[in-house]
């Protein structure tokens, strides 16, 4: 079992008015925006955009790794300041103030085996089937809320691609930005694939701060520095970077 409460002190300690201002935040492996060097430290998207927001902002960022389940709580207990790569939904906007607009977005897929991929054309055809997904995630509805299903919870990607390979699940849900960077991996290529059925739904990942606590302050300066990001093409720059060119990333592009 992984070890969570892994402390990255990470970015730049800037001093702000004589001193250093620190935010707590949650985090987890999701490639390609929060992956692993062999040496345990954590890079990719995210981790940019957050050592960039410290160098702009003057805010020093300590990042802690755990289950986004887990991550979530702090947040709602008000023991970390902030999270990336946030989907927005009612429940969680009861204890986390979103920066509006959203940073990047993704498209939630299903996925199966490679022979199953072009027959599953309905949402309906997931009845039956042993369908995997991380828990506390937001994906589309009425997949999120639909308790027909036979769902299986995870903490991560991860565990449901090997899930779906050794067979313990017939499909699961995720989102293209993260499954298809896995996929790359002619290896994983032949024996994961999209199924032909696409919700019609995008999920916008955000930066989010707990309601616990007074963040006013660092929610302005920071989302100052996000539109000036975004402005700049920096985050489709960054984006690119990683391979990342899906068409739903011009929409974040600057004009």
């Amino acid at each position: 079992m992984r070890v969570a409460g892994l402390l990255l002190g990470m970015l730049l300690s800037a001093q702000v008015a004589g001193e250093s201002l620190s935010l707590r935040v949650m985090t987890d492996v999701w490639p390609p925006f929060r992956m692993l060097t062999n040496n345990g430290t954590l890079y990719g998207l995210d981790i940019d955009l957050l050592h960039e927001i410290a160098q702009r902002s003057g805010y020093k960022v300590v990042v802690e790794r755990a289950p986004w389940a887990r991550g979530l709580a702090a947040l709602q207990s008000g023991r970390a300041d902030m999270m990336t790569g946030l989907a927005k939904t009612a429940e969680r906007e009861q204890y986390i103030s979103y920066l509006e607009p959203a940073y990047y977005a993704c498209a939630p897929r299903i996925y199966v085996a490679p022979q199953t991929a072009p027959s599953l054309t309905h949402y309906q055809q997931l009845a039956g089937k042993r369908i995997g997904y991380v828990l506390d995630s937001a994906y589309f509805e009425p997949f999120d809320s639909d308790k027909k299903l036979d769902k299986i919870a995870v903490n991560n990607e991860s565990q449901l691609l090997g899930m779906l390979v050794r067979g313990r699940i017939q499909a699961f849900v995720g989102t293209d930005c993260q499954v298809d960077h896995v996929l790359r991996d002619p290896s994983m290529a032949k024996r994961i694939a999209k199924a032909a059925y696409k919700p019609d739904s995008q999920t916008k990942l955000y930066l989010g701060f707990s309601r616990v606590g007074d963040h006013a302050e660092a929610m302005q300066r920071i989302g100052e520095v996000l539109k000036q990001l975004r402005e700049e093409g920096w985050i489709a720059r960054r984006a690119e970077h990683y391979g990342l060119e899906q068409p739903s990333l011009r929409e974040y592009r600057a004009p």
